[in-house]
Order: C-alpha cells, then structure tokens, then sequence
C-alpha cells in the first residue's frame, strides 16, 4: 500500500543547529551586532530572543533569504525521503514559507538532492492535511501537530527548544532525528499491513 506523507521543510529537513546557537541565532547576532541568547522556549521568535517587533521585521527583512538558501539539509533526511519517494509513497512539502520565497525553496530542495511530489506554501496545515489525504505527517511545530492531530493523522514531531514542554500523545510521537523518523514510520507501515498491531 502506498501512503501520502506531510512534511515540513524548516526545523525538519534542515539542519538549524544546536538550539543556544542556531543559524536564527548566529544571523540575528551578526544583524544585530550584540550577542542575542535564547531566553525563552518559544516558537515566537520575538520572546525567543527577546527582541521587539520592529527588530524581528528588519531582520527577517534582511536575513530570511541569507537563512533559506544557507541553512544545511539535516542528517539522514535526503536518503530515508529518497527511500520513500522510490518505494512509490507521495511526499508533499507544506511550509509556513511565505510563497515569495518559493523560488528560493525548491533551489534549495534541487541543491540538496530532497525528492517530493508537492511544495504547498500554508500556514494552517490541517485542512491541507486533510484535503491530501496525509497517512502521517512530520512538523516540529507543537500548534501544528496538535491541529493535524485532531484530524486523526498520526505525527511525528521533531524535538525542538519551543516543543520542549511536550512530550507527545497517542496521535503524536516525539522525535530526535531523522533515524528515530525512521523507525515510526516502518512501524506506522508495520501497524497499518497488519491491524491487530495497532492496539
């Protein structure tokens, strides 16, 4: 059986580096030219690193595309898609990327060889989720996997400073790496070929 699998692209297929000195981090401490730290375990950048809303839209202005386009590819995340992709399963990009970073997107997605069918631009994944067809979703946003979640699509999220209070749910498995990736979806694959697994 073939699935149809979510994907997010930032924070799962790339590399932002250890959370007290990620690539936002590092930008924002050259832009800002101080040492800007992680104060808060939060998903809003503003209270993240303690800066104001007329600082994080100059620096988003500035930086966003320098980030896109250097950011690395995560470990492992090529060769398990490139996996899948060949096995005959539908991968479907959906990032909170505004769409006028399209262009930059898949230039990134080509340089670093990551194979899928769709690239959907969307902040509010669920209804995406839902409209697709999503056996299994990957995010490493707490709101988004909760959301999707409630559709009854089984997620995978990635362990992240701003997910750090989570520890997941019968719907929702937490993550370290791609490798652990892995392992839940041969067992998603593993419950769903043989149903008596999946109680």
């Amino acid at each position: 059986m073939k699935y149809n699998f979510g994907i997010d692209i930032d924070g799962v297929l790339t590399d932002e580096g250890p959370d007290h000195n990620s690539i936002w981090q590092q930008k924002m401490n050259e832009f800002f030219d101080r040492e800007i730290t992680l104060k808060e375990y939060t998903y809003d950048l503003r209270k993240a690193f303690a800066i104001n809303d007329q600082e994080l839209n100059e620096f988003i202005q500035e930086k966003i595309e320098e980030i896109y386009s250097s950011v690395k590819a995560i470990d492992k995340a090529k060769e398990i898609l490139t996996e899948l992709y060949n096995e005959g399963h539908r991968l479907i990009l959906i990032t909170a990327r505004s769409t006028e970073h399209r262009d930059l997107t898949e230039k990134w997605l080509e340089e670093n060889k990551i194979p899928y069918h769709e690239l959907h631009h969307e902040e509010k994944k669920a209804p995406l989720a839902v409209e697709k067809n999503i056996s299994l979703f990957i995010d490493d946003k707490k709101e988004n996997a909760l959301e999707i979640a409630a559709e009854n699509i089984p997620v995978i999220l990635v362990s992240k400073y701003h997910n750090y209070d989570f520890e997941g749910n019968k719907q929702i498995t937490k993550v370290n790496s791609w490798d652990e990736i892995k392992e839940n979806i041969d067992l998603f694959f593993s419950k769903n070929t043989h149903p008596s697994k999946l109680s």
